[in-house]
C-alpha cells in the first residue's frame, strides 16, 4: 500500500515537473500585419536618407543591433550604426529603395528577404545607381514596434550611371 502511494506522489511529482519545463506558447504572428509594419520603417529609412538623417536611420535599430556591411567589419549598437550611415551620407548616399521580396516570423522576431537600390552622388559627380540584395531580422520591441536588429546586406551588380 506505501508503494503504491509512492509511485502515485512519484507520478504525480514527474508530470508536474515535465509540465513546468514545457515552454509558453508563443504568440501567433500575423505575418501580414508585420510586413506592413516592416514596409512603414522601410519607408522611414528612405526618408531619413533623403533627408541625410544619420540619427532617424540608427532609430530604426534596436539598441543592441548588428549591422553586417560589404567589405567591412561587423558594426554593433546604435552608436556605431549611426556612424556607418552617416559617413555612408557624407560619401554621396542620396536615396534609398528598399523593396521587401518576403517576410517570415514568430513570436517577436521576424526576418526579411529584400531588395535595394542606392542612388549615390559624390560631390561633383554624376548619381549613380547602385543595387543589391538584403536580410534583416527584425525584433518586436517592448513599446509593440518592430526594429532592424540584425542588418546584413551586399551588391548584386557595380555601380551604374
Amino acid at each position: 500500500m506505501k508503494f503504491t502511494n509512492c509511485s502515485l506522489i512519484f507520478v504525480f511529482l514527474f508530470c508536474f515537473i515535465l509540465l513546468c519545463c514545457v515552454p509558453p506558447p508563443t504568440e501567433e504572428m500575423d505575418v501580414e500585419k508585420v510586413r506592413m509594419a516592416i514596409e512603414e520603417a522601410n519607408l522611414k529609412f528612405g526618408e531619413a536618407v533623403r533627408q541625410g538623417d544619420a540619427t532617424a536611420l540608427a532609430a530604426l535599430y534596436t539598441n543592441d543591433a548588428t549591422l553586417l556591411p560589404p567589405d567591412s567589419d561587423m558594426i554593433q549598437g546604435k552608436q556605431g550604426i549611426e556612424a556607418f550611415w552617416s559617413q555612408g551620407l557624407q560619401m554621396g548616399v542620396k536615396d534609398a529603395v528598399l523593396t521587401i521580396v518576403d517576410v517570415f516570423g514568430s513570436g517577436d522576431l521576424a526576418y526579411e528577404i529584400g531588395k535595394f537600390t542606392l542612388t549615390i552622388q559624390p560631390e561633383g559627380q554624376e548619381p549613380i545607381e547602385q543595387k543589391g540584395k538584403y536580410v534583416v531580422v527584425w525584433k518586436k520591441t517592448a513599446d509593440g514596434s518592430w526594429k532592424l536588429h540584425v542588418d546584413i546586406f551586399n551588391y548584386t551588380l557595380p555601380a551604374q550611371k
